[in-house]
């Protein structure tokens, strides 16, 4: 079947919403030209490869029972997604609309399906549409699965970095002071215009806290804090803590094991973030 889409950011939620329905996907493979999902819609279950990009695709689905279904599912570890679905009417279509729940909340799109590319392009959009994602592959289900909400403008959020070892079999976390040497906190900056997250996350451990070492993507955590930046979180686990590094003249820094670093995070909901990245990393 060939699927013609055009997707919509959200600027509010509409009001004449009807049929709520709770969707968990993820996916068990994918290149530039194809994906391979699972999905969990309501109670049915289903199987589906999705192959081209943009504007027109072509989809293959089937229903698989739920015993195939929660086998495949640890497959997709790392790249999975929640989402309520909810419809619509606008005019003679039917609008889809995903409000994304866990690390994706608060956003908001809505999809529209068309019966030709002409059809498509004659579309009047709602007020309550705001930009068009269609093409921006930022704004594919498997791309926010793999790698959360696409960035924004550099100051609406801040990237950080929960560097991580173990030492004789217990985990540790390095923390720093932060530049005024008043409380203890965790590497973290501004992005990068063309650098991925988790390389801004590396950078930041390496030049505050004097660590090297490699992210864990899949267990980015968005952390919000009172009168604060968002900023998401990404486990790094430490293989080099270096003896010297670039800030370190008006940085402490600390290795101690998880339950004493987190006592020494004064900060109520980033000490949270942390406890909650910790507990996963401990799974």
């Amino acid at each position: 079947m060939i699927e013609i889409e055009r997707k919509f950011l959200l600027k509010s939620l509409p009001d004449n919403m009807h049929g709520e329905t709770e969707i968990m996907q993820g996916y068990l493979a994918h290149d530039d030209q194809m994906e391979v999902r699972i999905r969990q819609k309501g109670n049915l279950h289903f199987l589906t490869v999705k192959e081209g990009r943009g504007l027109m695709r072509r989809e293959s689905e089937i229903e698989i029972s739920p015993q195939q279904f929660h086998t495949l599912w640890p497959s997709t570890n790392g790249r999975r997604l929640e989402k309520v679905r909810s419809l619509l009417n606008h005019g003679r279509y039917l609008v889809e609309v995903d409000r994304y729940q866990g690390d994706l909340e608060p956003l908001l799109v809505a999809e529209v399906e068309f019966s030709s590319v002409a059809e498509s392009e004659q579309f009047d959009k709602p007020d309550y549409f705001g930009e068009e994602v269609t093409e921006v592959d930022a704004y594919k289900n498997r791309s926010l699965a793999l790698h959360g909400i696409p960035d924004g403008p550099a100051l609406e959020y801040q990237i950080g970095a929960l560097p991580y070892l173990f030492r004789g079999g217990n985990l540790h976390l390095v923390i720093v002071m932060n530049s005024s040497q008043t409380r203890w906190i965790i590497p973290k900056g501004q992005p990068e215009t063309g650098m991925p997250r988790q390389d801004v996350a590396v950078m930041e451990a390496m030049e505050e806290a004097g660590v090297i070492g490699s992210c864990l993507p899949a267990l980015r955590l968005p952390c919000r804090r009172k009168g604060e930046k968002l900023l998401y979180i990404y486990p790094l686990k430490v293989s080099t803590v270096l003896k010297k590094w670039p800030e370190m003249e008006w940085r402490k820094r600390a290795v101690l094991p998880a339950a004493k670093a987190l006592k020494m995070i004064s900060d109520p909901e980033l000490s949270d973030c942390i406890q909650r990245l910790t507990s996963r990393l401990l799974a």
